[in-house]
């Protein structure tokens, strides 16, 4: 089975396995190690953040539109 990738040829499954080789040694590197921390810290950070907005706004309540509602 052939793909057909218009005119890109051979150079375009080069340049996609070049790609990959050059990610795959960043994240081998220490650099890769920070990165994948950093991405870490920066999810925890979001959910404690969403969190504490969730308990908020279920200690808040609904709001109430009327004395008799």
């Amino acid at each position: 089975m052939q793909f057909r990738m218009g005119n890109a040829g051979p150079s375009a499954g080069i340049g996609c396995g070049g790609i990959v080789f050059i990610l795959g040694l960043i994240l081998v590197s220490p650099v890769g190690e920070w990165l994948i921390k950093g991405i870490g810290w920066l999810l925890i950070i979001m959910g404690v953040f969403i969190l504490a907005s969730a308990i908020y706004l279920w200690m808040k309540g609904p709001r109430q539109k009327g004395p008799f509602v």
